[in-house]
């Protein structure tokens, strides 16, 4: 007695993907990967530097904010590993300290930290260790302009006026 199924038989039309059909996908995967990698860095450089402008500019508001609103000085600088002196680059933690750093300072007069970042290079174009602002929020003596790099040949440059505003300069930098 014969069954009608087709049980044992194999069928002229199997599922699955060939050979070739499977090296085809795969070279236009790794053709689109290539492709996007570059943009993928790019983001990542223009991620990086607009961190690091955030940051300063973070920084400087709030000790402009607190020297006006608390009537005292403040002054931003970059923090030794100790968090006890000023250091000597912008990259590192940034501090912002009530009062005068002259002669160090003490850890109650932090008013805030703000942790640095390592793949980003920042340096000050006045070469000062801090900038302090008055008692009206003004930066006397400490304008100037912070040029900001990260991995690629384009940074950023903020610029601090002596009325203690920081600003982004429009045209990119050579690094």
């Amino acid at each position: 007695m014969k069954c009608g199924g087709t049980h044992g038989q194999h069928s002229s039309h199997q599922r699955g993907f060939t050979l070739i059909e499977m090296l085809v996908a795969m070279l236009l995967m790794t053709a689109m990967i290539a492709w996007l990698t570059p943009s993928v860095q790019a983001l990542s450089h223009h991620s990086l530097l607009n961190s690091e402008v955030s940051r300063l500019r973070s920084a400087f508001a709030l000790a402009r904010h607190t020297a006006i609103s608390q009537r005292t000085k403040v002054t931003v600088c970059p923090a030794s590993a100790n968090l006890t002196t000023c250091a000597s680059t912008w990259g590192d933690a940034l501090v912002v300290i009530k009062g005068d750093v002259e002669d160090g300072f003490q850890p109650d007069d932090i008013l805030r930290v703000f942790p640095g970042q390592a793949a980003s290079y920042t340096t000050y174009s006045r070469g000062w260790r801090h900038v302090r602002y008055n008692v009206l929020g003004h930066t006397s003596g400490y304008n100037g302009s912070f040029a900001i790099c990260a991995t690629q040949a384009e940074g950023k440059r903020l610029v601090l006026s002596q009325l203690g505003r920081l600003r982004v300069d429009e045209a990119p930098i050579d690094c």
